[in-house]
């Protein structure tokens, strides 16, 4: 039981009234954690999913989503203005390659993934040869993407290809229509919508099996080791949050069009088909595709191996392992992908 006191502030004096007491929600007990995130698309969608049905609650905690675009994200998790950054891979390792004490929990995302698309004269990976390709950012998932997949066609950037910087997934698929490229890095809906207006899949990422770290969730070491209890709350509330979207398409839809404001049945449906497509049941970090991210950057061999062992952390998907949580939400076993 808690009483609340209200201040009527009246001119000249300050009046305090003590109020009945009544007991205080669990919701208002609660702790809350700050998660960001630096895109508006289905890849963050078990984020929401886990606020929105209120999962991470189920677990004692309050996670409210932060949308922090153009890389805000990583010097907000430094300065602990955010505890959780929602993120693809590479930006997560190149921070901690910086010095950054930065530890990942949980990749919903396990593979490569995104859609090649190109103007109608491109017809192999060859015709990329002297044409112009648009991605997102400097560090961004796309870049890497692009200069991860150039290098293994043998193709240089700026040698073979030019490979520009358009500020925004939307600005590089404004280019692509107004002729400024001839090829773009693109996930859902902008695929969708680069073929809705005349271009085509050259390929897609995800049927060359190369392993990664995507939509993976990062939080400082100190804070981890000081909040332990929060930390395995969130990584639950991600994995129950990845059945609900599986188990339940029409609400995690709904939940998609509220936070990408995107009302067309057909793009939605298109976003969930897509990045459902390649979501872990089981949400574990992997040194696999960490070692992908390093050896693009350049990293290999011993060094890789440290890097990967303090960089990834299991004993919160562990620990909800051996609590039964998968059993629950899976009862009849971990599904396969779809």
């Amino acid at each position: 039981m808690r009483c609340h006191r209200v201040l009527l502030i009246v001119p000249g004096i300050v009046w305090g009234l003590l109020l009945h007491c009544a007991p205080v929600s669990l919701a208002q007990e609660r702790p809350t954690i700050l998660a960001g995130h630096g895109t508006l698309s289905g890849s963050i969608l078990p984020l929401w999913v886990g606020a929105e049905a209120k999962l991470f609650e189920r677990h004692g905690l309050q996670v409210k989503p932060i949308y922090l675009p153009r890389a805000a994200g990583r010097p907000a998790l430094l300065s602990d203005d955010i505890q959780i950054y929602f993120s693809a891979g590479p930006p997560l390792v190149q921070m901690r390659l910086g010095g950054a004490d930065v530890v990942v929990t949980s990749c919903v995302v396990h593979k490569l993934t995104s859609k090649i698309m190109v103007t109608p004269a491109i017809q192999k990976v060859a015709d990329l040869r002297g044409k112009v390709l648009a991605v997102a950012n400097p560090g961004s998932a796309s870049d890497f993407a692009a200069k991860l997949f150039l290098a293994r066609q043998g193709m240089k950037p700026g040698q073979d290809i030019s490979l520009i910087y358009s500020g925004s997934t939307s600005a590089a698929f404004a280019a692509l229509v107004n002729g400024r490229v001839q090829a773009i890095f693109a996930t859902s809906p902008n695929d969708l919508q680069a073929a809705q207006a005349g271009f085509k899949p050259l390929l897609e990422l995800g049927d060359l099996n190369i392993p990664y770290a995507g939509n993976c969730s990062a939080a400082m070491r100190p804070y981890m080791t000081k909040q332990p209890a929060r930390m395995r709350s969130f990584v639950a509330g991600i994995t129950e949050a990845i059945a609900y979207i599986r188990r339940r398409p029409s609400e995690a839809k709904g939940i998609l069009q509220k936070y990408t404001r995107v009302s067309d049945p057909s793009i939605l449906q298109h976003a969930y088909d897509s990045d459902t497509r390649y979501m872990e049941p089981v949400p574990r970090p992997t040194s696999e595709g960490t070692k992908t991210i390093l050896e693009n950057l350049g990293v290999s061999g011993r060094t890789a191996e440290q890097f990967v062992t303090e960089f990834n952390n299991d004993e919160f998907i562990k620990q909800i392992t051996d609590e039964g949580l998968l059993k629950q939400i899976y009862p009849s076993g971990v599904p396969a992908l779809r």
